[in-house]
């Protein structure tokens, strides 16, 4: 007969356990590989929050900064104008120096002659610009007079306002009686800070010129790293090449421009052209802002000068478009390339700083932004810094 063998049960025992043990190592393998990713997840998170709290002390610094601006406002401000202006006149006081004059007596004849400026064009235009301000009084009267198609919509809003303000307000208001400050002392609060300012403006004006040099090489000796102080030399000569050339080329066409408006003015037949003039070279300085007022300043007065409508626009729109021709091609012809600004830098600047510091604040706004730049292209240059010249 022929037996039949069974399969041993060891046999079955071992393949049943063989599945089991990969299990078991498939497990074992998997573990470390879970442990991984959730290494990862938390160095993500960390990573997350580390950049996070930098960035929030980044924005605490500039705030910071800002605050210490605004608050610090009469020290700073006279000292950057007292820069900005400085960077003008250099050229001037190097020509001097070029042709024998020492370098205090160069600096002397700079400033005075800036001053002698300033102060006669203060001498010549205050009895126009006195005249134009006391008529701000008939301002309204004349434009309802000569703007009837806006004053009738006005009209109506005004009596709308007044018949709403009484349906709110039912009771009278009582009548208050406050003490307002002498005239004394309101100028005497005027005057006193202008003052200050102005001396501390002329001081550090002289103090730039003068010690310019020594200046830029006391900044640069706390720097540790021969390299860090040659790039820091490169970085303030070149801030000074720029502000140089921007201040100068833009002074040129600001004259240019304001004898031009002088001229127009003339021509058209609005009182007090020189005044006008110097307006639109001086505000120039502060793009879009500056050119606005202008047109504006030059619309109301021949509305208040001329009796039709056609007359008064003549002026403002032909220096509109003398402004627009300058912006674009003819101040960018002679800056070059070099000297190129992003337009929206440009009005960010001026927001911040107008809003920090008011209309200097406008006029230093492209200065900054233009030191502000060169500054970062440096800092962010891979080319081997040079001694300058």
């Amino acid at each position: 007969m022929t037996e039949t063998k069974s399969p041993p049960k060891g046999g079955n025992a071992g393949s049943s356990a063989t599945p089991k043990r990969q299990e078991t190592r498939a497990g074992a393998a998997a573990s470390p590989a879970d442990a991984n990713d959730a290494s990862a997840k938390a160095g993500v998170a960390v990573d997350a929050l580390t950049r996070a709290s930098q960035l929030s002390l980044i924005g605490l610094f500039i705030i910071a900064v800002f605050w210490c601006t605004y608050v610090a406002q009469p020290v700073i401000v006279p000292l950057l104008l007292a820069w900005a202006i400085a960077t003008i006149m250099l050229p001037v006081v190097r020509w001097l120096r070029k042709r024998g004059l020492p370098n205090s007596v160069a600096v002397l004849l700079v400033t005075f002659f800036l001053l002698a400026i300033i102060v006669g064009l203060v001498a010549l235009l205050s009895a126009p610009f006195t005249f134009w301000l006391g008529r701000a009084s008939e301002l309204a009267a004349l434009f309802k007079e000569k703007l009837h198609t806006i004053s009738r919509p006005l009209a109506l809003l005004e009596e709308l306002r007044n018949s709403f303000g009484s349906m709110t307000n039912g009771a009278q208001p009582t009548l208050k009686v406050e003490q307002q400050p002498g005239t004394v002392t309101t100028l005497f609060s005027i005057i006193t800070p202008a003052v200050t300012q102005f001396i501390l403006f002329v001081g550090a004006l002289i103090f730039y010129l003068v010690y310019q040099k020594k200046l830029r090489d006391t900044a640069v000796f706390f720097l540790k790293d021969r390299d860090a102080r040659l790039t820091a030399l490169r970085t303030l000569s070149d801030v000074d090449d720029h502000m140089t050339t921007f201040f100068g080329t833009f002074t040129i066409v600001n004259i240019c421009l304001g004898l031009t408006t002088t001229t127009l003015t003339w021509f058209v037949g609005l009182p007090n052209p020189l005044l006008w003039g110097v307006l639109a070279a001086v505000l120039n300085y502060v793009p879009y802002i500056g050119p606005a007022i202008v047109t504006a300043t030059l619309a109301v007065v021949g509305i208040l000068t001329f009796s039709t409508l056609g007359e008064a626009v003549i002026a403002p729109l032909i220096f509109l478009a003398i402004v627009t021709v300058e912006g674009h091609f003819i101040t960018p012809a002679f800056m070059g390339r070099r000297l190129e600004l992003n337009p929206f830098a440009v009005f960010l600047s001026i927001a911040i700083w107008t809003w920090l510091w008011g209309p200097i604040g406008a006029f230093l706004a492209v200065p900054m932004l233009i030191a502000i730049s060169v500054s970062l292209c440096h800092a962010f240059s891979d080319v081997k810094p040079q001694l300058p010249d």
